[in-house]
């Protein structure tokens, strides 16, 4: 192979990645955009969508992507800065560890992780922000707002996995698991 064709190959990966994570941007953006517009119940689109990004990418983006969508969540839901941000880089990362070491890339395994992170990030809200105070009637504003939106922000995964899943195949974001490198490995030697 000469070394022109190389560098070339190189500069096609670089401008598809720069390209996939231009777009990831993007969407990131729409979804800060839909979640502070209104004061209606509506979904958490940033919590599947840095979930579903992180599935495709390693940890350190994966960390990057979670602490940026946590900050924008923290601003428009007015929850302390921080507050939502270290419950997403600590689940962007496992999500991704676990795309790395155990999962596939498939709607049930995202569906499954989603609607963790939706229950404890909602069980949280309502811990921190009412139950803990000791407020009349917290129990309504469980039913009546956070459960409805976790399940609007779970059916979400439905209309966002697939194209990310699509966007990240056709950039050259290909993941080898851990212990398909291993057995590989082992089988050739």
């Amino acid at each position: 192979m000469k070394r022109g064709s190389i560098k070339q190959e190189q500069r096609k990966y670089y401008l598809l990645q720069t390209l996939q994570w231009i777009i990831f941007s993007l969407l990131i953006v729409g979804a800060f955009v839909t979640a502070t517009a209104g004061s209606f119940l509506k979904p958490m689109l940033l919590l599947p969508l840095a979930l579903c990004i992180s599935s495709h990418t390693g940890e350190i983006q994966a960390t990057a992507v979670g602490m940026i969508c946590g900050l924008l969540m923290d601003i428009a839901c007015g929850k302390l800065l921080g507050y939502n941000a270290v419950w997403m880089v600590v689940s962007c990362v496992a999500v991704s560890l676990l795309y790395t070491y155990m999962l596939r890339q498939k709607l049930l395994n995202i569906v499954i992780l989603t609607a963790v992170c939706v229950l404890v990030q909602g069980y949280l809200d309502y811990l921190f922000y009412y139950a803990i105070w000791g407020y009349e009637d917290v129990l309504q504003i469980y039913t009546g707002t956070i459960l409805p939106s976790g399940i609007m922000t779970l059916a979400s995964v439905f209309l966002l996995y697939k194209p990310l899943k699509l966007i990240a195949e056709k950039c050259g974001t290909h993941r080898v698991h851990e212990l398909e490198k291993t057995i590989i490995s082992a089988y050739r030697d």
